[in-house]
This record gives structure tokens, sequence and C-alpha cells, in this order.
């Protein structure tokens, strides 16, 4: 037997199993993302209508979103906007996306960024703190990308027998871009208590999303994992050209990452929060220029990896190298060693390397060095 069932204008069909005696159905309610449910307490008129406008027409022109151009009816169907009890309510997205003052509603749906000398959360290593960096979610993406690229390590090398020059970053701007909206779209704004979190350190960046992960998403699944939190906002990020493929964010931050031969990004959930650390690119030692010059390129890569680790068993580096003798790898660790580079403690099986001070404190990239070496 077929029932209907009328809701919202639509009619919706569900059938009784011959086998139950109850209503086999689907509660619409219970299928609604937090993103897209009514504020209650607020009302359209915080939304601007002037950016609702704009992002249309400049998602229609870069071809992606391809519906009507009436803002009504844009915010309606896109879930910015939902009716509760007969009142026509903003939602999550359409105050965090399209918002006059997102922060008069959810004063935590904000970034704090700390920029360190050195490689911890340090008070007297501080070299920019910025708390509460708000306006929408593109606003703070905007601002908080600059920062980062703004002050990382860029420069140029020529390629190996060659007078082609190569751009080199010590973090590729589609990573930091990605993982911001990543920490943007996927954090939990249930959470009043806590702001997103960004740390620029000496060798690392750290991104901090209050809520961690998402029901039924791991760290050891979450790359195959597809369970976004917040999809009405992911959808206007990408209609924005903030995002290149919904649902492909870390997949595509792992493999920049892996062509541009650097470590691989790190995953952690504490359940109160998502961290995601990416170590920067040793740009100086990549490029051989000012000290490294002299070392051969398997060294180079040798301290490179010590920069993102400080510390390391002798085993992790001979992984570096899998397809040649560990004899050679351990001949490169005598030499760098000898040059004053590294040093080590313990002996045979415990034996580890040590990234020292000298090497550790150097910036990554040395404007007056890679003039040289032009």
């Amino acid at each position: 037997m077929v029932l209907p069932l009328s809701r919202f204008g639509r009619t919706w069909f569900f059938q009784r199993s011959p086998s139950m005696t109850q209503l086999t159905y689907l509660d619409l309610n219970r299928m609604q993302t937090v993103d897209s449910l009514p504020l209650r307490g607020a009302n359209t008129s915080m939304i601007d209508m002037e950016k609702v406008v704009t992002h249309v027409r400049e998602a229609l022109r870069r071809g992606r979103y391809r519906g009507t151009d009436n803002p009504d009816r844009y915010l309606e169907e896109h879930g910015c906007v939902a009716w509760d009890n007969g009142e026509l309510l903003p939602t999550l997205a359409g105050i965090l996306c399209f918002g006059h003052a997102p922060q008069a509603v959810l004063p935590k749906a904000v970034v704090d960024l700390g920029h360190y000398r050195g490689t911890d959360a340090l008070s007297y290593e501080v070299i920019h703190l910025e708390k509460d960096i708000s306006g929408t979610l593109p606003d703070q993406l905007v601002r908080v990308e600059a920062y980062l690229w703004n002050n990382t390590h860029h420069g140029m090398t020529l390629a190996p027998g060659s007078l082609q020059r190569i751009e080199m970053h010590e973090y590729p701007l589609a990573v930091i871009r990605e993982l911001i909206v990543n920490m943007l779209a996927h954090r939990d704004y249930t959470n009043f208590h806590a702001a997103s979190r960004v740390f620029l350190f000496r060798n690392r960046v750290e991104w901090i999303s209050p809520g961690g992960l998402p029901e039924n998403v791991t760290v050891e699944k979450i790359l195959s994992t597809q369970n976004a939190r917040n999809p009405r906002v992911l959808a206007i990020l990408y209609e924005g050209g903030y995002v290149e493929a919904i649902g492909q964010g870390l997949k595509t931050v792992v493999a920049d990452l892996k062509r541009s031969e650097m470590a691989t990004p790190q995953f952690d959930d504490t359940g109160s929060a998502f961290h995601v650390t990416v170590f920067g690119k040793a740009i100086d030692i990549t490029a051989g220029i000012g000290v490294f010059a002299n070392l051969s390129g398997s060294q180079r890569r040798i301290l490179a990896f010590m920069r993102t680790r400080i510390t390391a068993p002798a085993r992790e580096v001979h992984r570096l190298f899998p397809a040649r003798a560990e004899r050679t790898t351990q001949r490169d660790l005598r030499e760098m060693v000898e040059l004053g580079f590294l040093t080590t403690s313990g002996h045979a099986r415990s034996l580890e390397y040590h990234l020292t001070d000298e090497v550790s404190a150097t910036s990554s990239f040395n404007a007056e060095d890679l003039a040289k070496e032009e």
C-alpha cells in the first residue's frame, strides 16, 4: 500500500511494508545538514544581497554553477535560508558565506593566527599574533592565505644542465588554500567556544579545526571517506573558485606535496579538534644554496628530511633511498656528521641522527645566497 505525505508543497510517497505494522518513512528534518538549518533569533536582513548577486554572477561566468540568477531563489535552493514556522530565516551557510557581519551571530566563527620564530608556540618567540580574523568565510580564507604566502619563503633555481628557471616555494599555494578551506568548511560551528587556528612555525604550518572529524570518518580512512559536515558551505566555496573539486581537498594536498618531494601531511583527531601539519620545503637545502652548495643531491635530500624531523632513527633515513645500498647512505651520513650538519646518539640499531642547531635555525631561503647562485 502506497501512502502520500505532503511537505513544503511537495508530495512524497512511502510504502507500507506488508510484513510490518508501522509505516516505513524518511524524516526530512533528520536528513538536513547542520549548515542548512534555520537560525532562530536571526533574520534575512543579516544577509548581504549584493554579495549574493556578485557570487551568482561570477559562479555562472566560471561555469561552476548552472542555475537561476535570481538571488532569492539561489539562497533557497542552496540552503542559505529556510522556513521555520512560516518565517524565512537565514541558515549557517547563509550567514557564514554572505552575512553582513557573521560574527554578530556566531562570535567564534573566526580564525586565530599565530606566527612563531621557532618550532614551539612560546610567547617570547611570537612574530605576529592576530586573534579573531572575521568576516565571511571567503574573507577569512583570503586574509589567512595572503599572510601565509607572504610570510613563507619563495625563490628560483636553475634546472640541472640548463638555464631554465624553476620556481621554488616553501609551501605550494594549492596546499595552503586547500587546507584553509578544509579548516573552515569542515569545522563544527555548533562549537560556540572555539575559534579555528593556524600556526606558522619555522619549519611547519598547523591548521586546527574545532570539533574533530565528522561522524564515521577516521584519520586512517580520511582519504577514502567522504562525509562533509557542512556540504552547503563547501558547495558555495567551490562555486566561488576557492576549491577545485568537492571531496578531493586532502587528496589534492597529499598529491601536491608528493609532487613537490615534500613530507606527507600529518593528520591528528583529538576528538575536540582536527589537526593538519605540513612541514615546509627546505629551499636553501634543496637548491644547494650557500653552505649547502657542495653537498650531493642525496645529502641535500637527507638534510631536507631532517629539517622536518630534527631527530630520526638511522633506519628511517635509509628508507629515503630504498633502491641503493645502505653503505652508500651511511657514507653520506658520515660526511654530514664530519661537516657539522648532523650529530649522532646511540649505537647500532638504536643509532639516531640529529640536525644541529645551526642548520635547524637557518631560514629556508636566503635571497643573497640565491642571487650569488644566479
